[in-house]
């Protein structure tokens, strides 16, 4: 149980780490003196929303649910029920991995063949919408 707690904080201090570092960039673009909000900081603000939870959120998480599927399978001592629990955290988390990703690679799968980015404009791709 010792280690169980151990490895709980570290992954959650190199979480905390994490959030700090997306925290000091912010994910409102606007609204300081001089900058006044426009409609297109709402798209950028989305823009920023979505990649702190794809890559900011999600890997560690994922890591963690990893890490304590491993304890769980360690732990289990050849109980058939602990080792399908185990199974089932390892299960979850690939499914999870594979619903988020995989569901943003068909999105730009889908707008790249359409072309969305000659009809807007948007030469660097339609997840960076620019904003003056």
């Amino acid at each position: 149980m010792k280690r169980i707690t151990t490895t709980l904080l570290v992954f959650y201090g190199l979480f905390l780490s994490l959030n700090l570092a997306q925290a000091q960039s912010g994910l409102v673009p606007c609204g300081g003196p001089g900058n006044p909000c426009k409609l297109c900081h709402l798209f950028v603000m989305f823009d920023r929303i979505v990649d702190f939870i794809m890559l900011t959120l999600v890997p560690p998480l994922a890591a963690l649910m990893l890490v304590i599927a491993g304890v769980m399978f360690f732990t289990a001592a050849g109980d058939p029920g602990s080792i399908g629990k185990a199974k089932s955290v390892l299960t979850s988390v690939v499914l999870g991995l594979v619903i988020v990703y995989g569901s943003w690679l068909i999105i730009n799968s889908f707008f790249l063949v359409i072309g969305v980015s000659q009809w807007t404009g948007l030469e660097q791709g339609w997840f960076d919408y620019p904003c003056q």
